[in-house]
């Protein structure tokens, strides 16, 4: 036995620095691996620093594919850690085996990726990853073990060699040299040995294995078919030479996950996705892998912008322009920016054309142009006219203007003006397209059409629609006519009739056609065919792999689809190509924040777009950006920061009229008013952006002013409201297929069952939230209904599935910089720790955790806790510390706590008053059958029926028939203070057998939860039993005496003589009387 708590079953297998035992954790009840130190190390400082070292470093890792360490022991001069146990075999028997099945190795590699990139993140590499190092559970999962030899980022100094030659790379072995392709290298061995049963290199010796490795004659032969698909990456892996390997980790697998989808049959559920803006050249919905959708390099294209064209007749020159910039945004290698922002651009910089010199500066600077192209319409006389289109390219501070074109024009001559200035421009800007372009260039639209597609634009819809009919009557064979009209079908969510229009396209479109590609797409995407969708849109990317709103039109489909990090990778391209996209850097905050890393959100996403956002004078965008820091810092717990952020978003949405915008951020700024529990104003911001959500029939903003009003209910202890108002949110979020909405509503219906007592239904929902929020890989969300299930199992009494689940969540949580969601679980592991009699430490941590709440001013925590600790010191028998705490809290209770609060200060001041008595509780009734009522009033009949047995009295039973009509499924502590009560009632009547039937149910009830701190009560019944029977007592006596010991040295200072006499409250001829008076 290890440390009083360990006890070896088994040794599992001797590695270098030591050997590993199966032990069962006899405090917790589980198995546990224990690693040992070599004996004959013990004498070297370094070889204990490096074990030490293997805990500091491992607990930087939170990963399912990583082994979790505990703790570090020293005992019975051996130096040892704990480890999760894990239930399986070693890679390197499955290998053995060689019945691994091709689906079997993709998901390991998988695996072993995804836990290699956790690790590269925070800059550890193993440097002994090998298949006997990494483990596989019955059910298939995968962890790699030993990060002991494990090295931080850029310590290349270190010339000893750790590791398994075979798997180790080539420059590790000659020089000690770590690099982030380290364990790149290792783990491209592991996947040629699982692929062709062989090892890649051949040798006997260390000299002889090297020569192999640098030979770089390898041959990729792999047993199943499937796998050859993998041979190029994994001979990049395995490249001698540290730059042709893959750049990290994470890029290599992006490039195995391309790689296996290539060719994989997936039964994939389809999701239609129905965009918010009709684009005529882009689409929403593209499966293909990111590195494939473009290349970036700046040889390979030209940037160009459409100046909007100067003539009479504002309509027609709008048109004129969109039509050129179709014949444009066909060509491959050109990057076209999208007109309406052009035109957005000048209104907001307050410019017209013709520009000066200064101004074209400016504006090419802003879109990232290499020219521009400014087209003018001159009256000839009569109804004729003529085009004249100017060149106008920039080359840093010089501009050269030249004339482009200069043709007459009339409406049949659209399409061969706009040819001839393609073919112009294409020989000014020395273009070359790529041979073997796969989508041919439609027919081109009427110039009707493009009127039409600028009411879509300027928002004219109704209007739009009823012109487009009438065009499609008089011209049926019209494709672009139909995928305008399927494009504006689907957006207002009408399937079947958008399913007809598209079919109508494919009746009257060319072949290999964009009107073609796309309607089929479409058509393949709402049919759920998602891998022939899939082909028809990865043609329609390689065909236009520079067009910028198709890249962030891909973006909003991952988001859609939860797909966060290629979002951001995608946004990243974009940024690349167009720094100042109004769009791109929002949505690499978003992407970031949705993947919980918020300080990467603000620094360096979201600042970028508020700089964006001014540089371009665009308030839209820079009300959008200052509402994103105000979430962010909400999240941090800067309540004062997110308060002055969302004040000044609310300033200039208000002052622009984005009615949307105002209305969100009302609906944050209630957020932040309910967690300080001022109600009126959050009540007051709350209706406000109902109204307006209401009138611009915003579902997702019902959906969450709806959840607001939810939190507002739940505050004031009203939970059935609460949980109408989320059950409400959570149907209008059902409708709008958004998961990410859609849990955070299962978690709030699952935490009010949980307050109407009603824990099947809390689970079903808390299960059903926490499978959401990891399908979308939202770490947060993740974090919040685990630490809802702690609650559970905390009330519940399984108190060591509780400790593990909140201690995780904090790892979680410091990982992620969450301060809420760290103070949650230092909090409720303090709260733990206390009810197993770890007293003085867990009024320290709980302290401190009450004094960030102060720094933070939330105001909500510091009540919480405030009334936590003045019930710890009042159940210690600490009297004037209890007084101390609710005098601090008084205020904050008082004009800002919940309902809940209220009456736990309530209860409180009453027991510290001595005002707890039956006849003060008759009135009582339990009216409100809710977690947080009952649980005050249980407590009251608890300690009144304690200070009943104080006075002398020995008769109890009223107070316990109240206690027994109780619901105690979720209140399992306080059921064992009622069976400590009954068994003393009992022991009182002389009522033995019933006395021995009550100490075994407390006795099962206390294994579960691991210890409870008044278990000593108990023993000393159990020892008075005993002696009615005429048995042995002394082991009880001996438990109790050890037991009080135990709780007088964990003890506050000064405490140990009010601890006894608070605790001797019933009459019992043990002698703990005795103890108390003479301490």
């Amino acid at each position: 036995m290890l440390v009083e708590r360990f006890e070896i079953v088994s040794a599992q297998g001797r590695g270098q620095y030591g050997c590993v035992y199966k032990a069962l954790d006899t405090q917790l009840q589980t198995y546990v691996a224990i690693k040992v130190l070599n004996s004959a190390l013990h004498n070297s400082e370094q070889a204990i620093s490096s074990f030490k070292n293997e805990l500091l470093l491992v607990r930087q890792l939170s990963h399912p594919n990583i082994i979790r360490v505990h703790e570090y022991y020293f005992d019975q001069q051996l130096h040892f850690i704990t480890m999760d146990w894990i239930e399986g075999l070693t890679l390197e028997d499955k290998i053995a085996e060689k019945k691994l099945t091709s689906q079997e190795i993709i998901d390991i590699v998988k695996q072993l990726f995804a836990g290699l990139a956790c690790a590269g993140e925070v800059g550890i590499v193993h440097k002994d990853l090998k298949p006997d190092n990494i483990l596989i559970d019955t059910e298939g999962k995968v962890y790699i073990a030993d990060f002991g030899l494990a090295a931080l980022k850029n310590n290349d100094n270190s010339q000893s060699i750790i590791g398994t030659p075979y798997y180790a790379a080539p420059e590790y072995l000659l020089q000690g040299k770590v690099n982030k392709s380290t364990d790149l290298y290792s783990l491209g061995v592991i996947i040629y040995q699982l692929c062709c049963h062989s090892m890649p290199f051949k040798g006997n010796s260390l000299e002889k294995i090297i020569d192999s490795k640098l030979s770089g004659n390898i041959k990729f032969n792999p047993y199943q078919a499937r796998l050859k698909s993998l041979k190029a990456l994994v001979l990049s892996m395995l490249a001698a030479n540290t730059q042709s390997r893959p750049e990290s980790v994470s890029l290599a697998s992006r490039l195995f996950e391309s790689l296996i989808n290539k060719n994989a049959k997936r039964n994939t559920r389809p999701v239609m996705l129905f965009a918010a803006a009709f684009v005529f050249v882009g689409f929403i919905w593209v499966l293909a892998t990111v590195e494939n959708t473009a290349n970036t390099d700046k040889a390979n294209y030209s940037s160009i912008a459409i100046l909007p064209t100067v003539m009479n007749s504002e309509t027609e020159n709008d048109a004129f322009t969109d039509f050129i910039h179709y014949r444009l945004s066909h060509v491959s290698n050109l990057r076209v920016i999208d007109t309406s922002r052009v035109t957005n651009l000048l209104k907001q910089l307050g410019l017209n054309p013709p520009l000066d010199k200064a101004k074209v500066e400016l504006l090419s600077d802003l879109l990232k142009v290499d020219a521009l192209i400014s087209p003018t319409v001159i009256r000839t006389g009569g109804n004729s006219q003529d085009v004249q289109i100017k060149l106008i390219k920039v080359d840093g501070f010089n501009t050269n203007e030249s004339l482009l074109l200069n043709a007459p024009l009339d409406d049949k001559k659209w399409n061969s003006v706009a040819s001839q200035a393609v073919k112009n421009l294409k020989q000014a800007l020395n273009l070359k397209e790529q041979a073997g372009k796969s989508l041919l260039l439609s027919s081109p639209p009427s110039k009707a059409l493009f009127n039409i597609k600028k009411q879509i634009e300027l928002g004219n819809v109704e209007v739009a629609k009823t012109k487009l009919q009438s065009l499609l009557a008089q011209n049926p064979s019209l494709a672009q006519g139909w995928l305008v009209l399927g494009e504006l079908l689907l957006e207002n969510n009408l399937i079947i009739e958008a399913e007809q229009a598209y079919s109508k396209v494919l009746q009257h479109a060319k072949p290999l056609t964009y009107s073609a590609k796309f309607a089929s797409a479409r058509l393949n995407d709402l049919a759920g065919k998602v891998e022939l969708a899939k082909n028809d849109y990865l043609e329609l990317i390689k065909a236009f792999p520079y067009n910028i709103e198709l890249k962030i039109a891909l973006a909003e489909f991952y988001f859609f689809i939860e797909q966060h990090s290629k979002a951001e990778q995608l946004l990243l391209d974009v940024v690349k190509l167009d720094p100042y996209h109004p769009n791109a850097w929002f949505m690499l905050g978003r992407a970031a924040f949705l993947q919980g890393d918020l300080n990467k959100a603000v620094d360096d996403y979201f600042v970028k777009a508020l700089v964006t956002a001014k540089k371009l004078k665009n308030p839209l965008k820079e009300g959008e950006a200052l509402n994103a820091f105000g979430v962010v810092y909400g999240q941090q717990g800067n309540t004062e920061l997110a308060f002055d952020y969302y004040l000044q978003a609310l300033t200039v949405r208000q002052n622009m009229g984005d009615s949307a915008g105002v209305a969100t951020t009302m609906t944050n700024l209630a957020s932040l008013y309910l967690a300080e529990a001022q109600y009126k104003q959050a009540e007051d911001y709350l209706e406000k952006s109902l109204d307006i959500y209401t009138q611009l029939g915003d579902q997702q903003g019902l959906s969450n002013s709806y959840n607001e009003l939810g939190v507002l209910a739940e505050e004031q202890a009203l939970y059935q409201k609460a949980l109408k108002h989320y059950q409400d949110a959570l149907a209008i979020r059902i409708n709008l297929s958004n998961q990410m909405l859609q849990a955070e509503s299962m978690n709030n219906i699952g935490f009010m069952y949980y307050m109407l007592l009603n824990h099947e239904h809390a689970l079903v929902y808390w299960q059903q939230a926490e499978q959401l929020f990891q399908r979308i890989q939202f770490p947060i969300g993740i974090i919040h209904v685990q630490q809802n299930l702690a609650q559970i199992e905390l009330s519940k009494g399984n108190w060591r599935n509780a400790f593990h689940l909140f201690n995780n969540t904090l790892k979680d949580a410091s990982a992620l910089n969450s301060v809420e969601e760290t103070i949650v679980a230092k909090s409720y592991l303090a709260k733990l720790g206390f009810l197993q009699g770890g007293f003085k430490q867990s009024f320290s941590e709980l302290e401190s955790v009450y004094q960030q709440a102060e720094a933070l001013n939330d105001v909500r925590a510091i009540a919480e806790f405030g009334l936590w600790l003045a019930d710890w010191s009042m159940q210690l028998g600490l009297k004037e510390h209890a007084i101390s705490y609710l005098e601090k809290v008084e205020l904050a209770v008082a004009n800002n706590g919940n309902v809940e609060y209220h009456n736990k200060h309530a209860f409180l001041s009453r027991y510290i008053n001595d005002q707890l008595h039956l006849n003060n509780l008759q009135s009582q009734a339990l009216v409100a059958p809710d977690f947080a009522h009952q649980s005050v009033y249980i407590r009251e009949l608890i300690y009144a029926a304690r200070e009943h047995l104080r006075t002398g009295k020995k008769d109890i039973s009223a107070y316990l028939a109240k206690l027994k009509a109780a619901d105690y499924e979720l209140q399992k502590y306080q059921y064992i203070d009622y069976l400590e009560l009954l068994a003393i009632q009992q022991f009182l009547n002389k009522q033995w057998q019933a006395l021995q039937a009550t100490l075994r149910e407390a006795e099962l009830l206390q294994r579960n939860m691991g210890g409870y701190w008044r278990s000593f009560q108990f023993d000393r019944l159990h020892a008075q039993l005993a002696l009615a029977n005429e048995a042995d007592s002394s082991a009880y006596t001996a438990k109790v005496d050890k037991k009080v010991v135990d709780l007088l040295n964990n003890l506050p200072k000064n405490a140990e003589r009010t601890f006894l006499s608070t605790l001797s409250y019933f009459e019992l001829n043990d002698g703990f009387g005795e103890l108390s008076a003479n301490d």
